[in-house]
């Protein structure tokens, strides 16, 4: 009966103080499983052919020859021996269960197909033609090559076809199948190593060596990275020293102011002003040198009244009636017209001075008042006008006027007169 095969098998786990957690974690077969062998309920197994190859597992794991285990559970007898009687052997060892086992198991089963396919007369081709299945998978199950196979399962399902073709008892192939499958599982956990090898293995393939540290790809990368870090700090320093020369070539040096220039150098101011050089004479004198002027009584000082500042006297430019000197404190556009003649047409600069003359008429037309600080026949007017103040002065015998703006009348349009009809005359 399956019960007392259970009984023994549980008997025989207790003579050797094991428990089914124990069991289960060596045979690989799950808890649920040995439990209902133990109970003898076969039925609970998830088929016939799994049921034998647990307890086949089983009973080799448990020191007990499976053969009579499984003649008993095909035929439903009692077991021979009872358990006080059985002698318990040592589980074998791992020279005892290999993998030859399995392959004779699955030569065994292809040469018996090979044997009911020549009784039969067909050749592998005829096989393969009412079959569906290929000429060397069908050469695979009779020579009893598992690994050729694609997966245990198809090969599972090829021989069962195989078999119902020859007409033979697939049943009993599958079982012998499963059997073998069993076996190799078995020779394949006895060559595992042991829990705490495993873990020792695992642990020691986890520690870092300076060998997977340092290897060749870290080598590499790191150059690679530290070439581009270098090259970026080069190309960042070259762009500043780059950038501060182009400031320092583009920087221009700020103009000193008016009355910098005419403290600094009064004999050169005296010049620009009256257009003749240090230490010439005058036009009309001979031998006389210009006296140098004071800066003082040039510009002279702030705070003081246009009284005296009307006093100062400049020399003059040249024999003519109208002369005008500028002095430019900032940038500014000028235009200056004597006589009908354009003398000076462009922008100056602060620092610069200019004279001008002329004999009935000489015109000022700048678009900064606030830039130009202009001289009128030796009387000092001060600058013309505010910051960025259009100012256009006409300065003739009588003075400096402002010319008034003349309206120019816009030309009214011509209306077309009205083209007389033509009209037919009555001819007699």
């Amino acid at each position: 009966m399956s019960e007392d095969i259970g009984q023994l098998l549980r008997q025989a786990r207790e003579a050797r103080s094991l428990t089914l957690e124990e069991a289960a974690y060596n045979t690989r077969i799950r808890l649920h499983y040995l439990r209902a062998i133990e109970a003898g309920d076969f039925k609970s197994l998830p088929s016939q052919a799994q049921g034998r190859g647990f307890l086949r597992t089983y009973a080799t794991y448990l020191g007990i020859d499976p053969l009579p285990l499984l003649v008993e559970l095909d035929a439903g007898t009692r077991p021979l021996p009872p358990p006080t009687t059985v002698a318990v052997i040592p589980p074998p060892a791992t020279s005892q269960v290999t993998s030859d086992e399995a392959e004779a198991i699955f030569r065994d089963i292809g040469e018996s197909l090979r044997k009911q396919r020549e009784i039969l007369g067909l050749a592998l081709e005829d096989v393969e033609r009412n079959t569906h299945l290929r000429l060397h998978y069908l050469k695979s199950l009779e020579a009893g090559d598992l690994d050729s196979l694609p997966s245990p399962v198809q090969g599972r399902g090829m021989l069962h076809n195989y078999a119902e073709f020859l007409g033979m008892d697939a049943d009993a192939l599958l079982l012998r199948f499963a059997e073998g499958l069993q076996v190799r599982l078995a020779a394949r956990q006895a060559t595992r190593p042991s829990p705490r090898v495993a873990k020792a293995r695992q642990q020691q393939k986890k520690r870092p060596t300076l060998r997977r540290i340092f290897s060749v790809d870290f080598i590499i990368g790191g150059a690679i990275v530290g070439l581009l870090t270098g090259f970026i700090v080069w190309g960042v320093i070259r762009i500043s020293d780059i950038r501060s020369q182009a400031a320092h070539l583009t920087s221009t040096p700020t103009a000193p102011s008016i009355a910098e220039v005419l403290f600094s150098t009064p004999s050169l101011t005296q010049s620009l002003l009256t257009g003749i050089p240090e230490g010439s004479q005058t036009p009309g004198t001979t031998g006389e040198t210009v006296p140098s002027e004071t800066p003082q009584e040039i510009a002279g000082t702030p705070g003081e009244s246009a009284e005296a500042t009307a006093e100062v006297t400049l020399p003059p430019i040249e024999n003519a009636p109208i002369q005008v000197q500028v002095i430019v404190r900032q940038r500014a556009w000028m235009r200056v017209v004597a006589d009908g003649q354009v003398l000076f047409q462009g922008r100056v600069t602060p620092g610069s001075a200019h004279s001008f003359a002329g004999d009935e008429r000489v015109e000022l037309l700048t678009g900064n008042g606030a830039a130009l600080h202009v001289y009128y026949n030796q009387t000092d007017l001060g600058t013309l006008g505010g910051l960025g103040e259009v100012v256009f002065l006409v300065f003739t015998l009588e003075g400096a006027q402002t010319p008034t703006p003349t309206i120019t009348p816009s030309p009214r349009p011509i209306t077309p007169s009205p083209t007389p009809k033509v009209t037919a005359t009555p001819q007699p």
